[in-house]
């Protein structure tokens, strides 16, 4: 889904219930940096969009009996972030042994892990772990590096939110 498609999202719930699906994951593309193109007006869901539709659609489908999942994206200031990269076991493993602990790394070649016969190791140093800290005060780091425009800030240039780990959802448990 896109802002190309949002309009169409509601159309999801009656569709899921005649059709008696379970479980419903609302995925968003995310278009990263440059490859965004026009820019997020013109294909990502904006902040304001976001909050106006999704959740009202998961909430609309759980009601159907329907788990939903969806990411959740953007979080009030006072919500605590936190980085699946921090917070789980996570890993992203390339075939040439990199080992990475944000999806973020896989645009640079500064992995902090490896594996070396069949272990996890850490690498020498410099690597993502010193350049990329992964609790700053917009949440999600590689949404700040590569996907700024998602951020507003007030006039002290704090964050007016922060922007979820992508690695983790939202799950509202079917409730028919």
């Amino acid at each position: 889904m896109s802002i190309a498609n949002l309009h169409e999202l509601s159309m999801m719930v009656p569709l899921i219930n005649d059709l008696g699906i379970s479980r419903f994951f609302i995925q968003v593309i995310g278009l990263r940096g440059k490859s965004a193109g026009d820019g997020p007006e013109k294909s990502q869901v904006l902040h304001s969009k976001w909050l106006a539709i999704i959740p009202d659609i998961a909430k609309k489908t759980a009601e159907l009996g329907v788990t939903v999942t969806y990411p959740k994206v953007f979080l009030d200031p006072k919500e605590i972030f936190e980085c699946a990269g921090l917070v789980a076991e996570n890993y992203f493993i390339f075939p040439n042994g990199r080992v990475y602990r944000c999806p973020l790394c896989e645009d640079y070649p500064i992995h902090s892990l490896e594996i070396r016969n069949n272990k996890l190791v850490k690498t020498k140093k410099i690597n993502e772990s010193d350049l990329f800290k992964l609790n700053i005060p917009e949440g999600c780091v590689m949404n700040k590096l590569i996907q700024p425009d998602n951020l507003s800030y007030n006039k002290d240039g704090i964050p007016k939110y922060k922007i979820a780990c992508c690695l983790l959802k939202e799950e509202i448990k079917g409730n028919k």
